[in-house]
């Protein structure tokens, strides 16, 4: 469950940006690329969260559809499912613009003071979960 690595790393940031004081509200951007559930995202987050000043904090999850360009034909197209293809042209030779992001958008902190756009960067977290995960099973 990818959303547990997700969330540890989205409560970094979160109380990074909070400075320690208590969170109320967390926004979230994730990319339907990265495929997840936000149900269990919220619930991972609340774990991990637990003792901290962001413990009990609303979260929520905005997903951000995935977005191709074409490097042939040079147009963007919104991907509703794989496979990975301009809907123009139908060339596969794309670049991801969007959709594979995690952010945390805002952090609402108890006393209503507003903090915005951090970025999470998910494949540096999942790289370091999968590595802690593996040497434990060695």
């Amino acid at each position: 469950m990818h959303e547990m690595a997700l969330a540890e790393g989205i409560l970094s940031v979160v109380l990074d940006a909070s400075g320690g004081a208590n969170v109320r509200k967390v926004d979230l951007q994730v990319g339907a690329l990265q495929l997840v559930v936000p149900e269990s995202l919220r619930f991972s987050f609340d774990l991990v969260a637990a003792g901290t000043p962001a413990e009990g904090a609303l979260v929520t999850v905005h997903e951000t559809p995935a977005r191709l360009k074409c490097r042939a034909c040079r147009s963007e197209t919104v991907l509703l499912q794989p496979p990975f293809q301009c809907g123009r042209c139908a060339a596969t030779d794309v670049t991801v613009i969007s959709g594979d992001e995690v952010m945390v958008e805002s952090v609402e902190l108890d006393g209503g003071e507003l903090i915005r756009r951090r970025e999470v960067a998910a494949n540096e977290i999942l790289d370091e979960h999968m590595k802690q995960h593996h040497a434990g099973q060695s």
